[in-house]
């Protein structure tokens, strides 16, 4: 039974959910090649960002927890409701990664390889994804959390490309660990009485059962994001994945351990934790160096992206995880715009990288003569690696000077990291547009299509306006 009117949260998450089954009964004809069954993915995508819209015009950004909450009567004895709740951090995160999604999808409109088992599990995904961002109960918390991998396995085996299987089966099984330990710990807070996560940090919990609950709910966390000792097999599944919408929801899947860490870890955290989270800062710097640095040297453009994305998740976890709420909304401003950026690089760049190794083309000039592509690559790289052009820019700054403050030292490390990621991208940007000399032939590389490059120019403007006014939607 459903105890409370705000029903755009249920209809937010169902709403991907109906596009699983109309893309299910969707018929193809060996015309369409699968395009029918995308369109259907693309207008559920869109539906379900207008009606995030409409909810964007209930929340205040000043309000404190969650303003919309939905509660379902599940069980009597035991007692147990599954309750959904929105406040302006996860309503930016869910609307990143809907754009994120929908921009994978476009890029996705003419590779007809299983394009309906493409379109199903990643509306899947997004649905999963969805509950998981709004899920404010122990129980929904962990289903979504849970719920999220299928999907993502289903994705990964049949579209991942992984060289080895081993690497695929080690990287489901860190998840199965955290997964277990984390179901421990949730099941350890429920006998304590605690349903809520925000109630989490008043659980009376001993000296011995405290240590345990935290790692426990650490280790299911940082499973998911690639820092030492999970970096290795995480990295291993997402570099070789060659297909764009593939791509981006692998890499939106360590958004899920930030975002855990940020809505379990209070502050008014037990002082057990202080020489740990010591460690994990340490670790996470140590991790955040050596990818940038893997990724300045590596020449593969895909491991260059996961490297850029890495130090921003590293980067976003450890502004998280500062004593003060106050850069929770520059956080979720940050990662709207670079969740846009990265979808919208990954698309273009795998549309590319696709036509160079048809073709046997080098990267070197390889977008001269090729001026949507160079227009298009040019401007999200650029805002990547932090000109005004996006909301990134100045909520970076923002976060980087509250971490300056926090540590000196592990503010330096943190930007030499990223200065190390972001002259990655742009040093490949420039040797894809080195000038050729006169003598020297290379077969041309065929422009980006009309419509796809209309779709990066409404996603440039979306990004501007962000930077001119990240409030403007909200007007």
């Amino acid at each position: 039974m459903i105890e409370s009117a705000d029903f755009l949260l249920s209809v937010i998450m169902t709403v991907p959910l109906s596009g699983v089954i109309f893309a299910s009964l969707s018929k193809e004809t060996p015309e369409s090649k699968g395009k029918n069954v995308c369109s259907v993915g693309i207008f559920c995508v869109i539906f379900n960002l207008l009606i995030l819209w409409i909810t964007a015009q209930k929340i205040s950004l000043t309000g404190g927890g969650l303003q919309l909450t939905q509660r379902f009567e599940w069980l009597e004895m035991p007692k147990i409701e599954l309750i959904l709740g929105l406040d302006f951090f996860s309503l930016l995160l869910i609307a990143a990664v809907h754009f994120a999604v929908l921009l994978g999808l476009i890029g996705s409109y003419n590779t007809p390889y299983r394009l309906k088992t493409l379109v199903i599990l990643a509306l899947l995904f997004l649905s999963m994804i969805t509950g998981y961002l709004m899920a404010a109960d122990l129980f929904s918390f962990y289903i979504f959390f849970e719920a999220q991998l299928l999907p993502l396995f289903l994705l990964l085996g049949i579209f991942g490309a992984a060289k080895r299987p081993d690497i695929l089966h080690r990287f489901f099984l860190f998840n199965l660990s955290g997964a277990v330990l984390l179901f421990m710990a949730l099941m350890i807070l429920f006998n304590y009485q605690t349903v809520s996560i925000a109630d989490i940090s008043r659980a009376a919990l001993s000296h011995n059962v405290e240590i345990f609950v935290w790692a426990a709910i650490f280790i299911a966390f940082l499973s998911r994001i690639p820092i030492w000792p999970f970096h290795y097999w995480i990295s291993s599944v997402n570099v070789n994945i060659r297909h764009p919408l593939v791509f981006i929801i692998a890499n939106v899947l360590p958004l899920t351990g930030v975002y855990g860490l940020i809505r379990f870890f209070p502050l008014t955290a037990p002082d057990i934790l202080d020489p740990y989270l010591l460690i994990l800062e340490t670790i996470s710097i140590i991790s955040m160096a050596v990818i940038a640095l893997i990724g300045f040297e590596n020449r593969d453009i895909q491991y260059k992206i996961f490297s850029y994305m890495t130090v921003y998740y590293i980067l976003y976890l450890l502004g998280a995880l500062l004593p003060t709420d106050a850069l929770l909304t520059n956080i979720g401003f940050s990662m709207f715009a670079w969740l846009i950026i990265t979808s919208a690089i990954v698309v273009i760049i795998t549309r590319i990288e696709k036509e160079k190794q048809l073709k046997n083309l080098g990267d070197c000039g390889i977008l001269n003569g090729s001026k949507r592509n160079s227009v298009a690559l040019s401007f999200f790289i650029l805002a990547a690696v932090g000109l005004p052009l996006s909301s990134l820019f100045l909520n970076n700054m923002l976060i980087f000077a509250g971490l300056l403050l926090y540590n000196l030292k592990m503010a330096i490390f943190i930007l030499g990291a990223i200065i190390l990621s972001s002259l990655a991208l742009l040093g490949h940007l420039f040797y894809m547009k080195y000038p050729l000399k006169p003598n020297e032939t290379k077969e041309t590389l065929s422009d980006m299509p009309v419509s796809l490059f209309a779709v990066m120019g409404l996603t440039a403007t979306l990004l501007i306006a962000s930077f001119i006014n990240p409030l403007w939607y909200m007007e």
